[in-house]
């Protein structure tokens, strides 16, 4: 494993943990919300999320890689990039609060139907004001790999929100509109700290030249992550006109538990992007990407096996009598290997995109996005109405798919990566034949373990992994 390499897989595992805090509010809240809340009410709460995640997008427009990318190429006026960049997205999230303010029961009226959920938008205007006041200070953090306070600071976040809603959700009964007060309050907590440790950096400077070249570079990524949130959160509107919100709920439910293969997508991403704008495009570095290829799949895939065969268990286990969902959201288990695929194909296009930035071909991130946001909403609604959850599960899993195989075609004619082909074809293989195995043979917890045990073996009988490989793995917080 090169120095590199190293590097790469040492901040992974750091930015993984700080995501494994970030998102096991998420996860720790499931119980508590599938049993507190019935499934239409958990559908109505992740409908308002489903909103969050488009504006989100709209609040942002594309300033985070577009900060990346400038100051990587002048790292040494980071304070000038960093300044511009938080002086623009303070006043246009604004506006932008002001609008959703103004018009909240319009917006409650057209996406949930009822005019009683107005109150929820006022939340979510302040939601979506500090998360993107927040999103240049993380971005800080992490271009100067300070991962140990990116990690605090989501910490401090998981505990206010799993605070207040086991007070206002469980003790208080506040309901649906004492989850989103928790993450209101969370969301103030968080950028107040992340300012702090970055407040030495911000200066009261803009730069109207480099604030046009963030808008230049950034602006793709608007239809790119509007199209990206459509395809990932679409169905559950399209469920609920289709089916209903109890629907929307179970399958919300079933995807909050692709969370263990997103913890993995996310954390990569959080460390690749850093890194392979950092490397540079040589020769030496695309034989780099060419190995972490091959390593991000040798663990995502294993991943996949694992959860996808002891998920039944996982999901019933009992902790002071509450399971890990509700009995009522039982029937979300069989997505799960689905959404965890569609997961995989979604770091493989994380993977396949340094041509593309190294190029500043931006503008063909859309175009990627969208057609896989098209292809998913259409199999949506074939496959909706004839086979429920599942089939909105595989319309996500193809539509990953396509946008990671168009990925594909279009970086390498950017910048060539010598992907390891064959040893990726036999990880597949692998584990399809472990996963088969396991349901030819009957699903028992031993059988089980020994369809992880035929794909582990295959990684070393057909050379995927070398001894040394495993051995250097295990001195990744070593000094290079």
């Amino acid at each position: 494993m090169k120095p590199s390499v190293k590097s790469l897989t040492r901040q992974t595992l750091i930015y993984g943990t700080g995501n494994i805090i970030s998102r096991l509010v998420t996860f720790l809240l499931l119980p508590i919300l599938t049993h507190a809340l019935s499934p239409q009410d958990y559908g109505i709460i992740t409908l308002v999320y489903v909103f969050l995640g488009f504006m989100n997008i709209i609040y942002q427009y594309g300033l985070e890689p577009a900060f990346f990318r400038f100051s990587s190429e002048d790292s040494k006026d980071k304070i000038r990039s960093f300044s511009t960049a938080f002086w623009m997205i303070l006043g246009t999230s604004i506006i932008l609060s002001a609008v959703i303010i103004g018009f909240k029961s319009q917006i409650s009226l057209i996406l949930l139907g009822d005019i009683k959920y107005h109150a929820l938008f006022s939340l979510t205007a302040g939601i979506l004001l500090f998360d993107a006041l927040a999103k240049i200070p993380f971005a800080l953090l992490r271009l100067e790999e300070r991962a140990s306070v990116f990690m605090a600071v989501k910490l401090l976040n998981v505990v206010i929100t799993l605070t207040l809603n086991i007070w206002l959700v469980v003790i208080r009964e506040a309901g649906i509109i004492g989850v989103f007060q928790s993450v209101f309050f969370a969301a103030v907590a968080t950028y107040i700290a992340v300012l702090l440790f970055t407040f030495s950096s911000l200066k009261i400077s803009f730069s109207k030249k480099l604030a046009e070249k963030f808008i230049k570079f950034g602006s793709p990524f608007i239809p790119a992550g509007l199209a990206a949130i459509a395809m990932e959160m679409i169905d559950r509107y399209l469920l609920l006109h289709l089916k209903d919100a109890t629907m929307v709920g179970i399958y919300s439910a079933g995807y909050k538990l692709g969370i263990f293969m997103l913890l993995i997508t996310t954390a990569f991403n959080y460390a690749w992007l850093p890194f392979f704008l950092k490397a540079g495009k040589t020769t030496e570095a695309s034989s780099v990407f060419a190995k972490i290829f091959t390593y991000f799949s040798v663990v995502a895939l294993f991943t996949w096996i694992t959860i996808s065969f002891f998920i039944p268990e996982i999901i019933r286990i009992t902790i002071g009598g509450y399971s890990l969902i509700g009995p009522s959201f039982y029937s979300a288990e069989t997505i799960v290997p689905i959404i965890l695929l569609g997961y995989i194909f979604q770091g493989y296009y994380l993977n396949f995109l340094p041509g593309i930035y190294f190029e500043k071909k931006t503008g063909l991130i859309p175009i990627i996005t969208i057609s896989g946001a098209a292809i998913n909403i259409i199999l949506n609604l074939i496959l909706i109405p004839k086979y429920g959850i599942t089939g909105a599960a595989i319309a996500t899993l193809i539509g990953y798919a396509a946008m990671a195989g168009t990925t594909f075609l279009m970086s390498r004619r950017l910048f060539y990566i010598p992907y390891e082909w064959k040893k990726i074809s036999v990880l597949f293989l692998s584990a399809i034949g472990a996963y088969v195995i396991t349901i030819l043979l009957g699903p028992t917890v031993i059988i089980k373990l020994i369809g992880i045990l035929f794909f582990c073996s295959a990684l070393f009988v057909f050379r995927v992994l070398s001894k040394q490989e495993i051995k250097q793995v295990f001195s990744i917080f070593k000094k290079d």
